[in-house]
Protein backbone atom coordinates (compact mmCIF):
# COMPACT_ATOMS: atom_id res chain seq x y z
CA UNK A 1 0.00 0.00 0.00
CA UNK A 2 1.44 3.51 -0.97
CA UNK A 3 1.18 6.17 1.52
CA UNK A 4 1.57 10.15 1.84
CA UNK A 5 2.55 11.76 4.98
CA UNK A 6 0.98 15.70 5.74
CA UNK A 7 3.66 17.35 7.27
CA UNK A 8 7.49 16.94 7.86
CA UNK A 9 8.43 17.82 11.36
CA UNK A 10 9.40 16.03 14.16
CA UNK A 11 6.40 12.62 13.90
CA UNK A 12 6.53 13.21 10.35
CA UNK A 13 9.85 12.92 9.77
CA UNK A 14 10.07 9.45 11.82
CA UNK A 15 6.75 8.05 10.02
CA UNK A 16 8.89 8.84 6.46
CA UNK A 17 11.61 7.12 8.31
CA UNK A 18 9.90 3.84 9.37
CA UNK A 19 7.69 3.88 6.13
CA UNK A 20 11.48 3.39 4.28
CA UNK A 21 11.93 -0.02 6.23
CA UNK A 22 8.34 -1.23 6.08
CA UNK A 23 7.89 -4.28 3.99
CA UNK A 24 4.18 -4.08 3.29
CA UNK A 25 3.95 0.03 3.21
CA UNK A 26 5.43 2.44 0.78
CA UNK A 27 6.07 6.29 0.69
CA UNK A 28 7.49 8.66 -1.68
CA UNK A 29 5.36 11.85 -0.92
CA UNK A 30 5.32 14.18 1.95
CA UNK A 31 3.43 17.32 2.08
CA UNK A 32 5.17 20.25 3.26
CA UNK A 33 4.80 24.24 2.52
CA UNK A 34 6.36 25.55 -0.35
CA UNK A 35 10.71 26.61 0.42
CA UNK A 36 10.65 24.86 3.65
CA UNK A 37 12.31 21.39 2.26
CA UNK A 38 13.80 20.76 -0.79
CA UNK A 39 14.19 16.95 -0.44
CA UNK A 40 12.89 15.03 -4.11
CA UNK A 41 9.74 13.59 -2.47
CA UNK A 42 8.30 16.99 -1.00
CA UNK A 43 5.06 18.11 -2.27
CA UNK A 44 3.49 21.53 -2.13
CA UNK A 45 -0.27 21.49 -3.36
CA UNK A 46 -2.32 18.63 -1.10
CA UNK A 47 -4.01 18.07 -4.72
CA UNK A 48 -0.65 16.43 -6.00
CA UNK A 49 -2.05 13.76 -3.40
CA UNK A 50 -5.54 13.87 -3.69
CA UNK A 51 -5.46 13.67 -7.77
CA UNK A 52 -2.79 10.41 -7.63
CA UNK A 53 -4.91 7.38 -7.28
CA UNK A 54 -2.00 4.78 -6.61
CA UNK A 55 -1.77 6.81 -2.72
CA UNK A 56 -4.76 4.90 -0.62
CA UNK A 57 -3.30 6.13 2.42
CA UNK A 58 -2.53 8.81 4.16
CA UNK A 59 -0.49 10.15 7.61
CA UNK A 60 -1.20 13.26 9.20
CA UNK A 61 1.32 14.91 11.03
CA UNK A 62 0.89 18.52 11.04
CA UNK A 63 -0.96 18.95 13.95
CA UNK A 64 -3.84 21.76 15.21
CA UNK A 65 -7.13 21.61 13.26
CA UNK A 66 -7.62 24.54 10.92
CA UNK A 67 -4.81 22.83 8.31
CA UNK A 68 -5.23 19.17 9.61
CA UNK A 69 -9.33 19.22 9.33
CA UNK A 70 -9.43 21.25 5.61
CA UNK A 71 -7.16 18.14 4.68
CA UNK A 72 -8.63 15.46 6.56
CA UNK A 73 -12.41 16.31 4.78
CA UNK A 74 -10.64 16.41 1.70
CA UNK A 75 -8.91 13.03 1.78
CA UNK A 76 -11.63 11.13 3.35
CA UNK A 77 -13.70 12.53 0.52
CA UNK A 78 -11.24 11.32 -2.26
CA UNK A 79 -11.73 8.22 -0.62
CA UNK A 80 -7.95 7.90 1.06
CA UNK A 81 -7.92 5.78 4.03
CA UNK A 82 -6.77 8.69 7.03
CA UNK A 83 -4.63 7.77 10.06
CA UNK A 84 -3.75 11.11 12.40
CA UNK A 85 -1.50 11.76 15.95
CA UNK A 86 -3.40 14.43 15.66
CA UNK A 87 -5.28 14.89 19.33
CA UNK A 88 -6.49 18.28 18.82
CA UNK A 89 -8.43 17.73 15.82
CA UNK A 90 -10.04 14.20 16.63
CA UNK A 91 -10.94 15.50 20.13
CA UNK A 92 -12.67 18.27 18.20
CA UNK A 93 -14.25 16.71 15.11
CA UNK A 94 -13.81 12.88 15.36
CA UNK A 95 -17.72 12.57 15.10
CA UNK A 96 -17.89 14.24 11.58
CA UNK A 97 -14.69 12.32 10.22
CA UNK A 98 -15.89 8.92 11.05
CA UNK A 99 -19.17 10.06 9.34
CA UNK A 100 -16.97 11.33 6.21
CA UNK A 101 -15.08 7.66 6.33
CA UNK A 102 -17.86 5.60 6.56
CA UNK A 103 -19.21 7.51 3.65
CA UNK A 104 -16.84 6.76 1.18
CA UNK A 105 -15.59 3.27 2.50
CA UNK A 106 -12.38 4.52 3.97
CA UNK A 107 -10.69 3.84 7.71
CA UNK A 108 -10.08 6.56 10.18
CA UNK A 109 -7.51 5.82 13.09
CA UNK A 110 -5.75 7.50 15.60
CA UNK A 111 -3.90 5.74 17.57
CA UNK A 112 -1.15 7.58 18.23
CA UNK A 113 -3.28 11.17 19.51
CA UNK A 114 -3.17 9.55 22.95
CA UNK A 115 -0.21 8.21 24.93
CA UNK A 116 2.58 8.38 22.18
CA UNK A 117 3.87 4.79 22.81
CA UNK A 118 1.34 3.20 24.36
CA UNK A 119 -1.14 1.19 22.03
CA UNK A 120 -4.01 2.23 24.73
CA UNK A 121 -6.62 3.13 22.20
CA UNK A 122 -6.01 0.32 20.04
CA UNK A 123 -6.18 -2.38 22.65
CA UNK A 124 -9.31 -0.14 24.26
CA UNK A 125 -10.91 -0.25 20.64
CA UNK A 126 -10.33 -4.10 20.79
CA UNK A 127 -11.04 -4.33 24.38
CA UNK A 128 -14.45 -3.30 23.44
CA UNK A 129 -15.50 -5.29 20.85
CA UNK A 130 -16.21 -8.27 23.68
CA UNK A 131 -15.97 -6.54 27.16
CA UNK A 132 -18.00 -3.40 28.37
CA UNK A 133 -15.46 -0.74 30.08
CA UNK A 134 -16.35 1.87 32.34
CA UNK A 135 -13.55 3.77 33.35
CA UNK A 136 -10.05 4.81 32.08
CA UNK A 137 -7.52 7.59 32.64
CA UNK A 138 -4.45 8.17 34.00
CA UNK A 139 -0.98 10.40 33.83
CA UNK A 140 -1.27 11.57 30.06
CA UNK A 141 0.82 14.02 29.84
CA UNK A 142 4.93 13.78 30.13
CA UNK A 143 5.52 17.79 30.03
CA UNK A 144 3.85 18.02 32.97
CA UNK A 145 5.07 14.79 34.71
CA UNK A 146 8.58 15.86 33.67
CA UNK A 147 8.05 19.02 35.52
CA UNK A 148 6.44 17.13 39.17
CA UNK A 149 8.85 14.66 39.19
CA UNK A 150 12.26 17.56 38.69
CA UNK A 151 10.06 19.55 41.84
CA UNK A 152 9.29 16.56 43.81
CA UNK A 153 12.74 14.47 43.42
CA UNK A 154 15.67 17.23 42.74
CA UNK A 155 13.60 20.45 44.29
CA UNK A 156 13.48 22.34 41.33
CA UNK A 157 11.32 25.48 40.90
CA UNK A 158 8.11 25.61 38.62
CA UNK A 159 10.07 27.81 36.40
CA UNK A 160 12.95 25.89 36.36
CA UNK A 161 11.45 22.75 36.13
CA UNK A 162 10.01 23.76 32.70
CA UNK A 163 13.11 25.44 31.34
CA UNK A 164 14.46 22.10 31.59
CA UNK A 165 11.61 20.47 29.55
CA UNK A 166 11.94 23.03 27.25
CA UNK A 167 15.65 22.67 26.38
CA UNK A 168 14.98 18.53 26.32
CA UNK A 169 12.22 19.26 24.13
CA UNK A 170 9.15 17.65 26.05
CA UNK A 171 8.03 21.32 26.44
CA UNK A 172 6.62 23.49 23.64
CA UNK A 173 7.60 27.09 23.07
CA UNK A 174 4.08 27.93 24.18
CA UNK A 175 3.13 25.26 26.95
CA UNK A 176 0.25 26.30 27.71
CA UNK A 177 -1.76 23.67 26.55
CA UNK A 178 0.34 21.05 28.79
CA UNK A 179 0.67 23.22 31.72
CA UNK A 180 -3.31 23.98 31.67
CA UNK A 181 -4.41 20.22 31.48
CA UNK A 182 -5.73 20.96 27.84
CA UNK A 183 -3.93 18.16 26.50
CA UNK A 184 -4.53 15.42 28.89
CA UNK A 185 -8.30 16.76 28.62
CA UNK A 186 -8.17 15.95 24.36
CA UNK A 187 -6.71 12.68 25.47
CA UNK A 188 -9.78 12.20 27.76
CA UNK A 189 -12.21 13.06 25.28
CA UNK A 190 -10.83 10.26 22.83
CA UNK A 191 -10.60 7.44 25.59
CA UNK A 192 -14.24 8.24 26.70
CA UNK A 193 -15.44 7.96 22.32
CA UNK A 194 -12.97 5.11 22.00
CA UNK A 195 -13.80 3.11 25.15
CA UNK A 196 -17.71 4.20 26.33
CA UNK A 197 -18.87 5.52 22.43
CA UNK A 198 -19.03 8.05 24.19
CA UNK A 199 -17.86 11.95 22.94
CA UNK A 200 -18.26 14.22 25.98
CA UNK A 201 -19.43 18.07 25.93
CA UNK A 202 -20.87 20.26 28.21
CA UNK A 203 -18.74 21.15 31.57
CA UNK A 204 -15.82 19.35 30.94
CA UNK A 205 -13.80 20.33 34.23
CA UNK A 206 -10.04 20.91 33.62
CA UNK A 207 -7.32 21.79 36.45
CA UNK A 208 -3.68 21.47 34.59
CA UNK A 209 -0.53 22.66 37.41
CA UNK A 210 -0.19 25.99 36.44
CA UNK A 211 -1.04 26.83 39.83
CA UNK A 212 1.47 24.30 41.53
CA UNK A 213 4.40 26.03 43.19
CA UNK A 214 7.72 24.56 45.07
CA UNK A 215 5.04 25.44 48.40
CA UNK A 216 2.38 23.18 47.46
CA UNK A 217 5.10 20.51 46.55
CA UNK A 218 7.00 20.86 49.59
CA UNK A 219 3.20 20.47 51.90
CA UNK A 220 2.65 17.71 50.13
CA UNK A 221 6.15 15.89 50.29
CA UNK A 222 5.74 16.28 54.29
CA UNK A 223 3.24 14.59 54.26
CA UNK A 224 4.26 10.88 52.10
CA UNK A 225 2.26 12.45 49.19
CA UNK A 226 3.18 12.82 45.63
CA UNK A 227 1.50 14.45 43.02
CA UNK A 228 0.76 13.85 39.75
CA UNK A 229 -1.66 15.05 37.01
CA UNK A 230 -4.50 12.81 36.09
CA UNK A 231 -7.11 12.62 32.93
CA UNK A 232 -10.18 10.71 34.20
CA UNK A 233 -13.16 9.28 32.26
CA UNK A 234 -16.28 6.54 32.87
CA UNK A 235 -19.67 6.09 34.17
CA UNK A 236 -21.19 7.21 37.37
CA UNK A 237 -23.58 4.52 39.49
CA UNK A 238 -26.30 6.37 37.33
CA UNK A 239 -24.98 5.58 34.14
CA UNK A 240 -24.04 9.32 33.23
CA UNK A 241 -20.71 9.85 31.87
CA UNK A 242 -17.96 11.95 34.19
CA UNK A 243 -14.56 13.49 32.06
CA UNK A 244 -12.63 15.85 34.24
CA UNK A 245 -8.52 16.31 34.36
CA UNK A 246 -7.32 17.32 37.89
CA UNK A 247 -4.19 16.92 40.12
CA UNK A 248 -4.02 14.16 42.31
CA UNK A 249 -1.80 13.22 45.05
CA UNK A 250 -1.03 9.50 45.60
CA UNK A 251 1.04 7.87 48.53
CA UNK A 252 4.67 7.25 47.56
CA UNK A 253 4.04 3.32 47.35
CA UNK A 254 1.09 4.28 44.26
CA UNK A 255 2.07 2.86 41.58
CA UNK A 256 1.16 6.53 39.88
CA UNK A 257 4.06 7.70 42.21
CA UNK A 258 6.65 5.67 40.66
CA UNK A 259 6.11 6.75 37.22
CA UNK A 260 8.69 9.23 36.32
CA UNK A 261 9.91 11.64 34.28
CA UNK A 262 8.01 11.96 30.69
CA UNK A 263 6.70 8.61 31.26
CA UNK A 264 3.25 8.09 31.07
CA UNK A 265 0.76 5.47 32.36
CA UNK A 266 -2.66 4.94 30.95
CA UNK A 267 -5.65 2.63 31.95
CA UNK A 268 -8.62 1.30 31.51
CA UNK A 269 -11.13 -0.84 33.61
CA UNK A 270 -13.95 -3.33 32.09
CA UNK A 271 -16.92 -5.75 33.65
CA UNK A 272 -15.10 -9.00 32.05
CA UNK A 273 -11.24 -7.84 31.75
CA UNK A 274 -10.66 -5.88 35.38
CA UNK A 275 -7.84 -2.74 35.19
CA UNK A 276 -5.41 -2.91 32.24
CA UNK A 277 -2.71 -0.23 32.91
CA UNK A 278 0.04 0.63 30.08
CA UNK A 279 3.08 2.21 30.35
CA UNK A 280 5.54 4.07 28.22
CA UNK A 281 7.43 6.80 26.54
CA UNK A 282 4.03 9.43 25.88
CA UNK A 283 5.64 11.50 23.05
CA UNK A 284 8.11 11.94 21.26
CA UNK A 285 9.25 11.25 16.81
CA UNK A 286 9.71 7.55 16.95
CA UNK A 287 7.24 6.06 20.15
CA UNK A 288 4.65 8.46 18.07
CA UNK A 289 6.02 7.14 14.81
CA UNK A 290 5.58 3.67 16.30
CA UNK A 291 1.74 3.95 16.55
CA UNK A 292 0.91 5.59 13.32
CA UNK A 293 2.39 2.75 11.84
CA UNK A 294 0.61 0.32 13.72
CA UNK A 295 -2.33 1.71 12.23
CA UNK A 296 -0.89 2.18 8.82
CA UNK A 297 -0.63 -1.52 8.68
CA UNK A 298 -3.41 -2.82 9.47
CA UNK A 299 -5.04 -0.64 6.55
CA UNK A 300 -4.88 -3.89 4.55
CA UNK A 301 -6.75 -6.07 6.40
CA UNK A 302 -10.00 -3.57 6.56
CA UNK A 303 -9.90 -2.18 10.18
CA UNK A 304 -12.23 0.90 9.25
CA UNK A 305 -12.25 3.14 12.58
CA UNK A 306 -11.81 3.35 16.25
CA UNK A 307 -14.93 5.22 16.42
CA UNK A 308 -17.95 2.90 16.42
CA UNK A 309 -21.24 3.63 14.72
CA UNK A 310 -22.39 3.84 18.51
CA UNK A 311 -20.31 6.49 19.37
CA UNK A 312 -22.63 10.00 20.03
CA UNK A 313 -21.79 13.11 22.05
CA UNK A 314 -23.02 12.95 25.23
CA UNK A 315 -23.28 15.41 28.46
CA UNK A 316 -20.88 14.81 30.92
CA UNK A 317 -21.83 14.89 34.78
CA UNK A 318 -18.79 15.78 37.32
CA UNK A 319 -21.37 15.90 39.87
CA UNK A 320 -21.15 12.06 40.28
CA UNK A 321 -17.82 11.70 41.41
CA UNK A 322 -16.16 12.58 45.10
CA UNK A 323 -12.90 13.22 46.73
CA UNK A 324 -11.70 14.27 49.70
CA UNK A 325 -8.90 17.39 48.54
CA UNK A 326 -6.03 19.09 50.22
CA UNK A 327 -6.28 22.49 49.82
CA UNK A 328 -3.60 25.73 49.99
CA UNK A 329 -5.34 28.57 50.46
CA UNK A 330 -2.73 31.56 50.77
CA UNK A 331 -0.33 29.24 52.53
CA UNK A 332 -3.08 27.39 55.03
CA UNK A 333 -3.76 23.82 54.45
CA UNK A 334 -6.95 21.95 54.77
CA UNK A 335 -7.89 18.53 53.94
CA UNK A 336 -11.75 18.56 52.53
CA UNK A 337 -14.56 16.08 53.34
CA UNK A 338 -15.41 13.97 50.50
CA UNK A 339 -17.13 16.35 47.91
CA UNK A 340 -17.96 16.25 44.16
CA UNK A 341 -15.53 17.03 41.51
CA UNK A 342 -17.49 19.76 40.13
CA UNK A 343 -17.73 21.80 43.69
CA UNK A 344 -14.60 21.80 44.25
CA UNK A 345 -13.75 23.37 40.74
CA UNK A 346 -16.74 25.98 41.62
CA UNK A 347 -15.04 26.56 44.83
CA UNK A 348 -11.53 27.16 43.17
CA UNK A 349 -12.78 29.50 40.66
CA UNK A 350 -14.73 31.62 43.23
CA UNK A 351 -11.66 32.24 45.40
CA UNK A 352 -9.30 32.69 42.13
CA UNK A 353 -11.42 35.74 41.32
CA UNK A 354 -11.58 36.87 44.51
CA UNK A 355 -7.73 37.40 44.26
CA UNK A 356 -6.77 34.38 46.45
CA UNK A 357 -3.72 31.93 45.77
CA UNK A 358 -5.99 28.60 45.89
CA UNK A 359 -3.95 24.86 45.05
CA UNK A 360 -5.61 21.94 45.51
CA UNK A 361 -5.13 18.48 44.97
CA UNK A 362 -7.62 15.13 44.65
CA UNK A 363 -6.05 12.59 47.57
CA UNK A 364 -6.48 9.30 45.94
CA UNK A 365 -8.51 6.33 48.72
Amino acid sequence: MKVAVLGFGTVGRGVYEMLQNCSTLSCDCVLERPGVFNEPFIVNDINTILEDRSIEAVAECIGGTTIAHDFAVKCLSAGKHFVTSNKALISAYGLELRNLAAKNGVSLLFSAACGGTMPVLHNMALARRSDTLFKSGGILNGTCNFMLTKMQDEGSSFEDALAEARRLGYAEADPSADLSGLDTLRKVILLSAVGFDAFPSGDLLCEGIQNTDAAAISELKARGLVLRLIGSCGRNQDGSLYAFVQPVAFSSSAAEANVKMNTNMAFWEGENCGRVTISGQGAGRYPTAANVLRDLTELPECRKSMLSSKCREEKVNNGGCEFRYIVIENGSVSITEKMPVSAMFAKAEIKRKEGAGFFFAAMEE
